[in-house]
């Protein structure tokens, strides 16, 4: 699994942004709910071409055979 990381920033003038590298889909939305709601009100939002992408998820199932 990729790490995910948020960077962010705060101007001078107080406005923060919130980048989201490591997440795919909607899962950077997920990461940056919690910033969201005790912020406030988000003024604009741009998505990254990795939003648009499918999560990876990977499993790995196995068939034991026992004679």
């Amino acid at each position: 699994m990729e790490m995910q990381e948020l960077e962010i920033t705060i101007d001078h003038e107080g406005k923060i942004q919130v980048k989201v590298n490591g997440a795919h889909g909607a899962d950077c939305l997920a990461l940056t709910k919690n910033i969201e709601d005790v912020v406030g009100v988000v003024e604009d939002r741009v998505y990254s071409p990795e939003y648009y992408e499918q999560p990876v998820t990977t499993s790995e199932h196995q068939r034991l055979a026992f004679r």
